[in-house]
């Protein structure tokens, strides 16, 4: 099967995650903004509180009802409790989504996207299965640490997995051995001599294997995996993770509806989750084109209750423009910015890609999907710091 893909993991981060896109229904058009402000700092909004949701129903009803957490008996292995145990062991989460990232009515005919994830060193744990349908799709018992299958189809939506991945570290060989020797007093002595090797291993990789597509990475790359696939038939495979250190900044993942008002300019919507995948707010922003060229964005970050959490702010750029298999013209694009405090600080990042049907006020059709990070208050950065650990930027 042929595939298109987008992988930007540098230059900018594209994303994973899942897209909120689970319903057909358009926004009322009172939430599309005539004349976006693209002069404001901050794009004219305040710090002030907001209803749930931005009393936006259709965003509350789909903020992830089908993204529910998984009791993974490996929880229990011996193996998986001591790399846990162990601060050196390496720790990353990973979140797959397979299927249609946008809801797409005209998508009939089942895909079986059954198939397995794999690590070679290791162990997976289970966090959250996502859109799984009852009675259709389900995690085949697990009796290997190192291996997750699933039974999953998917038709007008997606499905898909969001999993830890432990590594534990390499531990050094030792080779003792007895000397014989004398002191200067010439007392006949024994010395212990530990000779310490390293041995030679395999670097650690993470396959996903299903019919439609499969793809091997290695552990270095899930630091700042932002890739999603593209098919031929308009399904896609969305790769996102992120490196859980022991003692982390806040950081975790966003997505939601991307609309396009016109050719340049539109709102995006959606939830704001913690590492994870646990709604913990809601973002809500507009785009546009200046008129020198230069594509902005501005929006609001709340808790789930409302509160203000932060303003965010960035640029925007399409990266693709290609036709789907029923003729319609389909856009694509990246996104990546700054959050900043309500004192007007910069405290974080954000990256992330859109996508969207070209046509004008689809806002139920087109998607977004990122992550963000909050720089800790003992982590040194500039704005001149546009390669860090985890690929997100601040240019």
């Amino acid at each position: 099967m042929k595939t298109k893909e987008i992988l930007l993991a540098f230059m900018p981060a594209l994303l994973l995650l899942l897209a909120i896109g689970c319903s057909n229904k358009n926004v009322d058009p009172e939430l599309l903004i005539d004349e976006p402000n693209l002069t404001d700092e901050f794009g004219g909004y305040s710090t002030a509180s907001e209803s749930p949701g931005f009393g936006d129903d259709q965003l509350l009803d789909e903020a992830y009802a089908s993204d529910d957490e998984f009791d993974d008996p490996m929880l229990s292995d011996a193996a998986v409790t001591e790399y846990s145990s162990d601060p050196q062991a390496g720790l990353y989460h990973l979140r797959i989504v397979w299927g249609q990232l946008r809801f797409d009515s005209s998508m009939t005919n089942p895909t079986d996207w059954s198939g397995s994830l794999s690590i070679s060193r290791g162990a997976e744990i289970i966090r959250r299965v996502i859109n799984f349908e009852l009675g259709q799709d389900y995690i085949v018992p697990r009796t290997d640490r190192k291996l997750i299958e699933w039974v999953s189809q998917t038709t007008v939506h997606n499905d898909g997995i969001a999993v830890d991945l432990l590594v534990p570290p390499v531990k050094p060989l030792l080779d003792t051995t007895e000397v014989e020797t004398t002191d200067s007093a010439g007392n006949t002595v024994i010395i212990i001599v530990v000779d310490t090797t390293w041995p030679e291993v395999e670097p650690v990789t993470i396959s996903f294997n299903t019919g439609p597509y499969s793809r091997t990475f290695r552990l270095d790359e899930l630091v700042a995996l932002d890739t999603i696939v593209f098919l031929e038939d308009s399904n896609a495979v969305a790769f996102h993770a992120l490196k859980l250190d022991r003692l982390p900044c806040p950081r975790g993942f966003l997505a939601g509806h991307w609309a396009f008002a016109d050719s340049t300019s539109g709102l995006f919507r959606g939830v704001w989750l913690n590492r994870a995948g646990l709604v913990v707010g809601y973002t809500r922003g507009h785009f546009g084109q200046r008129e020198n060229g230069e594509k902005v964005f501005f929006g609001k970050w709340v808790a789930r209750e409302g509160r203000f959490s932060g303003y965010i702010k960035g640029h925007w750029a399409f990266s693709d423009i290609s036709v789907t298999v029923d003729g319609s013209a389909e856009t694509s694009g990246f996104f990546r910015g700054q959050i900043f405090s309500e004192d007007r600080l910069q405290i974080g990042y954000l990256a992330g890609h859109f996508g969207s049907p070209e046509s004008e006020n689809d806002a139920a059709g087109g998607f977004f999907q990122g992550r963000w990070k909050i720089i800790c208050a003992d982590e040194s950065w500039s704005d001149s710091d546009n390669n860090n650990d985890d690929g997100l930027t601040t240019d």
